[in-house]
């Protein structure tokens, strides 16, 4: 089974009060044993970031912020590489997927690393399925470099989320459904999740 699934971001800083359902979704579609491989990404706002060059943010460049949220952390199951080490980690296979941590410091996950990855797994190109934060940011800009690549974004809306605000989140996801078309934005995640289970069991 290749079903990727690309977890952005659900790192401390960008969980809140808005979102803070989004950690919890996202561990249970993992248990659930439908994706596979699993890529987990994190940003860090490291001294020579375009946050920090250009706009004197140091917002996510400490592990308080930085750090994974724990929900998050216990489906990945590995104790993480600091902060300042980039690229790619890969993790203990688990919940009947290869899995993989993520680490940069732009808003795309779409960095050399990650495409030699994507390269290394020889995916069937059956689009990746993202879910995350946050969705004005990191998922937005995600989805649409994967677009441009030829490579189908699969965004689970439900899934996703922003830490400033429900408003923030779904004018993303207007624009979403503008930028990459109204069908790779999946508002509703349980049809999806009853057509594999029944595969699965076939």
């Amino acid at each position: 089974m290749q079903r990727p699934l690309l977890v952005i971001d659900v790192q401390r800083g960008n969980v809140s009060e808005y979102n803070r359902f989004i950690p919890t979704g996202i561990a249970s579609i993992i248990k659930a044993e439908l994706f596979n491989p699993i890529i987990f990404t994190r940003y860090v706002n490291t001294p020579d970031c375009p946050a920090r060059l250009f706009l004197e943010s140091k917002f996510m460049s400490d592990f308080g912020e930085a750090g994974m949220d724990a929900k998050v952390a216990e489906v990945m199951g590995a104790k993480t590489p600091p902060l300042t080490e980039m690229g790619v980690t890969e993790l203990p296979d688990g919940y009947g997927a290869k899995r993989y941590l993520l680490t940069r410091n732009i808003y795309s996950a779409v960095v050399p690393d990650f495409e030699e990855l994507l390269s290394s797994l020889d995916l069937d190109n059956t689009g990746i399925y993202i879910t995350g934060a946050d969705t004005e940011q990191s998922v937005l800009k995600t989805a649409l470099d994967l677009f441009e690549r030829s490579i189908e974004p699969i965004v689970l809306a439900e899934f996703c989320g922003s830490h400033r605000g429900l408003g923030t989140h779904e004018r993303a996801i207007e624009l979403l459904k503008e930028l990459i078309g109204p069908d790779r934005v999946i508002k509703d995640y349980m049809p999806l999740r009853q057509r594999w289970e029944r595969a699965k069991k076939a």
